[in-house]
């Protein structure tokens, strides 16, 4: 995180004297939870399992639910899509949406997956009044989605045609979003770039304690922004400061973390995931549980949300990104142009992100980092073994520039 201390000092008694609550939560609100989910709730099943037997979950975090391994059913039922296994509906009415990007080990968001599950909302979602809640899952174990498919991007020569493919892209999660039911993220493995963005438009998110289970906006390291709402959507849930940090340096997020800063709601065992999810769906349908954004402390809401405060931390960020760039990096610049932009002026704030991101994906900077990133892919799917042992009596480092 980016050190602010000479805004904290100065702040400290602004904070004071401004008499906000404290805003974490009190002992009680955190026993609350814990006693909702000690006597687990039968969960709802999908059609997709048969009998259900209890197991117990490994205790991850003080709001772990213990949830119920259900027995596989091998549906014969014809696959619908390319991208996504069948849509599956439990009784309470919660959809369950997997992503399964054909052929790899890997879910990546291509301009391809968009496209189809516009076709999948509007054709199961959207048109079922019987659908009051939708999970959004993988049917690959240990992956979420990894991130955007950066080749679609690569494959694009006029690169200002990528604002109305974003755009088309953004439309149709805020179509989820106007359709008023809760949405829900069961993350387990990888959630990274448009993987997180698209967890970011959720209402709750139930995050795994796997090893594999990171979080994280790395779209800086190739030169790039997050262009599907991550400059807008990031910090309403972990604060500006966090956000900035997160997006500036591309790094990721471990589960435990990811809780305590706000930006998962639950952390439970891989096996668990999506059970706790669907029934976490339930609740949030029916109004026995409520999604909260974790409140501000007071030191944190004098930084970013009075106006001297988030002049100083602005300065403070600019003065990093400077140091650690030099100005010859364009990315972190435009991120900070893009969550500043959308303060000011939010009904724009979309449309502003979606065309700095296609500013980047032009420049030489950003297409030098892609075929780096291309390149170690490559190596990765090939193994070419171990070079000989060559000797060395004297080593020359040329430096150019």
């Amino acid at each position: 995180m980016m050190r602010l201390s000479s805004a904290r000092s100065v702040l400290s008694r602004v904070a004071t004297r401004a008499g906000r609550g404290s805003a974490s939560l009190s002992s009680t609100a955190r026993m609350a939870t814990v006693a909702r989910f000690a006597t687990p709730t039968p969960t709802s099943t999908t059609i997709r399992y048969q009998s259900t037997a209890a197991a117990a979950a490994t205790p991850t975090e003080e709001t772990t639910p213990k949830a119920t391994t259900p027995t596989p059913f091998v549906s014969t039922a014809e696959r619908k899509y390319e991208y996504f296994e069948n849509v599956e509906l439990t009784p309470e009415g919660v959809a369950v949406i997997r992503f399964d990007c054909p052929g790899k080990p890997v879910n990546t968001i291509s301009f391809a997956l968009k496209d189809e599950a516009k076709v999948l909302w509007n054709q199961e979602i959207d048109s079922n009044g019987a659908v009051k809640a939708v999970v959004f899952s993988s049917a690959k174990p240990n992956m979420f989605i990894a991130g955007a498919d950066i080749f679609d991007i690569k494959s694009i020569e006029d690169k200002s045609q990528l604002v109305p493919l974003i755009e088309d892209g953004l439309d149709f999660f805020q179509s989820m979003k106007k359709k008023g039911i809760p949405l829900v993220c069961a993350i387990d493995g990888p959630a990274l770039g448009g993987g997180l963005e698209w967890a970011l438009w959720c209402d709750y998110r139930v995050c795994s304690d796997s090893k594999k289970t990171k979080l994280g906006l790395p779209e800086v390291k190739l030169g790039l922004l997050p262009g599907f709402g991550g400059t807008q959507n990031l910090h309403k849930l972990v604060g500006l400061q966090a956000a900035m940090d997160m997006m500036l340096t591309g790094k990721d997020i471990r589960p435990k973390k990811a809780k305590k800063m706000g930006l998962v709601d639950l952390v439970v065992a891989p096996q668990s995931v999506e059970s706790v999810a669907i029934e976490c769906a339930s609740q949030l349908a029916d109004g026995t549980l409520k999604a909260k954004i974790k409140k501000k402390s007071w030191m944190n809401w004098a930084i970013e949300d009075t106006p001297m405060g988030r002049n100083m931390m602005w300065q403070q960020i600019d003065k990093m990104v400077e140091k650690n760039a030099g100005g010859n990096y364009p990315a972190p610049l435009k991120i900070i142009e893009a969550v500043q932009y959308g303060l000011q002026e939010p009904k724009k704030r979309y449309q502003k992100e979606r065309e700095l991101f296609a500013e980047l994906a032009a420049t030489k900077e950003s297409e030098a980092l892609i075929g780096i990133f291309d390149g170690m892919t490559q190596m990765k799917k090939h193994s070419f073994g171990k070079d000989a042992a060559i000797p060395v009596k004297t080593v020359a480092v040329l430096h150019i520039g």
